[in-house]
């Protein structure tokens, strides 16, 4: 993981969802992703008891530890602190993101979701935020109080006016990877077409085969 604060230098970033993980609970999950090589993990788990969350978040974060990866929690900056969190991800519904970085210090990642041109533009005046999550791109069934895709055109958008680390979210799938990576995008983060295969190591590894084979067109 980097020593400064920001995202480690990687691809995948995986968001956890046990509902969408065919039958594994999330620090099963998260210890497939991690052997698979996986460096970024996301907590998104809104329904759950706190203490439930918690449990998991703690466990979670021990894994990502141990494989020094980096560890997210997804919109609780109290969680977050409580489990020691490398990160904390907020949308445009959450806390501001100036609260959100007072609560949680100097030292600790933070994300945010931008989902029109207008709030990437409004995300560039911020002071605080290490990168922005840029989509729905493609429909997801994941999120049912997800915007609108945005489509490559928002990618395209964020890439070439953002000065943050851009996160690609929403819908991707194995066969988006190549033409996501030509468009210059870094970061994909992918929840269905990652936890819930029944081999998540084979899929790591299509995923970044899908990424070489791009970048040496």
């Amino acid at each position: 993981m980097t020593t400064r604060r920001g995202l480690p230098d990687t691809d995948i970033y995986a968001v956890l969802s046990r509902a969408h993980s065919s039958g594994r609970g999330n620090v099963e999950t998260a210890r497939l992703l991690l052997e698979a090589g996986v460096k970024i993990i996301q907590y998104r788990e809104k329904d759950f008891p706190l203490r439930q969350r918690h449990e998991e978040c703690l466990a979670i974060r021990n894994l990502c530890r141990r494989y020094d990866a980096c560890f997210i929690v997804n919109d609780d900056a109290q969680l977050a602190l409580a489990a020691g969190a490398d990160g904390l991800h907020i949308g445009q519904e959450d806390l501001p993101p100036e609260a959100a970085r007072q609560l949680i210090g100097g030292e600790m990642i933070l994300g945010y979701s931008v989902t029109t041109p207008e709030e990437i533009d409004r995300a560039a005046a911020l002071e605080g935020v290490d990168y922005l999550g840029a989509g729905p791109v493609y429909p997801t069934g994941t999120k049912p109080d997800a915007a609108a895709p945005g489509g490559l055109e928002l990618l395209d958008y964020a890439l070439s006016h953002s000065r943050l680390p851009v996160v690609a979210i929403g819908g991707i799938k194995l066969e988006h990877v190549a033409e996501l990576t030509r468009r210059g995008v870094r970061y994909m983060a992918m929840i269905s077409a990652l936890v819930g295969v029944a081999d998540i190591g084979a899929r790591v590894a299509d995923i970044r085969a899908a990424i070489a084979a791009a970048l040496a067109v």
